[in-house]
């Protein structure tokens, strides 16, 4: 993903907070593990929304369509790049995740992104082989306390992630 494409889509997204069509967001996924990690190549962009309903949901996808945007599956392509929106309602972890997400700037511009503990977390939620690895990678960054927590509050039975934790680092 070009640099340029990703600082677009970050203005872009900025400008929704603006427009109080989100109330607040944070980059997740392969983004938020290249900025822990040395970046490697993604395909998307996977931003964590704060929003409250589906309704607000369609309101995102409404904004994008009447701008023309690219809308294909889970992607909607803003300034050439494919961005996924997961919603924090799906899951009370993302509403947490977005939150206490770290604030950083890219090239002058504002923008979060999920803290290690927050992104290993979700990243148990898809937890997809490639996810495995990431965690793997990340740990030795993790506040292992906070993560521990972290994922004691928020596992379930749809979402066993503190067993998947475990599962994980049992294997080290």
């Amino acid at each position: 993903m070009k640099t340029q494409g990703l600082l677009d889509v970050i203005k872009e997204i900025n400008n929704l907070k603006t427009k109080k069509i989100i109330k607040d967001y944070a980059i997740g996924g392969g983004i938020a593990k290249s900025y822990y990690l040395e970046p490697q190549f993604t395909y998307d962009l996977d931003l964590f929304i704060l929003i409250d309903s589906m309704d607000d949901f369609h309101n995102v996808y409404d904004h994008f369509r009447r701008e023309k945007c690219k809308i294909e599956n889970v992607f909607i392509t803003i300034k050439g790049v494919p961005v996924q929106f997961l919603p924090s309602f799906i899951h009370p972890l993302i509403q947490e995740a977005i939150k206490n997400s770290k604030k950083i700037y890219v090239d002058k511009i504002r923008t979060k992104v999920l803290t290690v503990e927050y992104l290993i977390a979700t990243l148990l939620i898809s937890f997809r082989q490639k996810d495995k690895y990431t965690i793997v990678q990340l740990l030795p960054s993790a506040n292992m306390d906070l993560l521990k927590r972290v994922l004691k509050q928020f596992t379930n039975k749809e979402y066993p992630i503190l067993e998947r934790f475990k599962e994980i680092t049992e294997k080290k």
